[in-house]
């Protein structure tokens, strides 16, 4: 349909209403498209960095697990070498004095 002949049929007001109403659909489909995009591509961006953060946090409880196995066996460790050292020490102590 030629511009001329919607203005002679429909009368200018409704002709500019129609091309006005045309001009808005489209930017609004433009910018929903265009906004639509970039919500996706922050989406994306912000379950990427929560899922490194997921990641971090599993590997620091790992090695706090570690840590904690690593602290007991020390301990255990140390009570081993504390004791030894103190019998030894109780021998030394008696065969000096002469006890038995």
């Amino acid at each position: 349909m030629d511009i001329q002949q919607l203005i002679s049929e429909l009368g200018m007001p409704i002709a500019v209403s129609l091309a006005m109403m045309w001009g808005c659909f489209y930017l609004i489909k433009y910018i929903t498209g265009q906004h639509t995009m970039l919500m996706i591509q922050k989406f994306q961006s912000l379950m990427d960095i929560h899922i490194k953060l997921i990641d971090q946090q599993k590997q620091i409880q790992l090695k706090v697990e570690g840590w904690a196995s690593n602290t007991e066996t020390l301990v255990r460790l140390f009570i081993e070498e504390k004791d030894k050292e103190k019998e030894r020490l109780l021998n030394k102590l008696k065969k000096n004095n002469g006890y038995k």
